[in-house]
């Protein structure tokens, strides 16, 4: 019995450490194609237990809006995290969004297998959120702050709660 144990665990482990992680960043560029949400040009690094993307360009349709400095992709069985930093938008949708996004992570675990929590910090302050797996829905907490307010577009897809400036919306 300790052996099947020792073996299903260095099996585990194995999968965890060969299986090609870039097909898991392939799988979201799909993803988020449905969207129209492109990265171009990205330095693709994959690694033991993690897959590291660096210095991508953050394309809506054919026209940039930013850059992506660094994502990281940490699939493991029981965890599993994507951090997103240094996240710029370039000059014309710097009127519509806050300063940029210095990182944010999504993070699944099996503790919690029906939502992702999510957790961030930017120009628009803190951020704190969840995606609900079993209805579709994201949800994002906001911090009032000053710099929100110069931002009346952003403002305008945010309610008002006692926790703080809430944005909602199904997918």
């Amino acid at each position: 019995m300790k052996r099947f144990f020792s073996f299903s665990a260095l099996l585990v482990i194995g999968l965890i450490v060969f299986l090609p992680k870039s097909n898991l960043y392939y799988s979201a560029e799909e993803a988020l194609s449905s969207t129209h949400l492109y990265l171009n040009g990205e330095e693709i690094n994959d690694r033991l237990l993690y897959l590291d993307i660096r210095d991508a360009s953050l394309l809506l349709d054919s026209m940039m809006i930013g850059s992506v400095e660094h994502i990281r992709f940490v699939p493991l069985i029981a965890f599993n995290r994507a951090t997103i930093t240094g996240v710029e938008f370039s000059g014309e949708f710097s009127s519509l969004f806050p300063e940029g996004i210095e990182h944010v992570s999504f993070t699944y675990t099996l503790l919690h297998p029906l939502t992702v929590a999510i957790t961030g910090e930017g120009g628009f302050g803190p951020l704190q959120g969840e995606i609900d797996l079993t209805q579709n829905r994201l949800t994002l907490l906001f911090e009032p702050s000053a710099v929100m307010r110069s931002y009346p577009l952003l403002l305008s897809k945010l309610r008002k709660s006692d926790e703080g400036l809430v944005y909602e919306t199904s997918f």
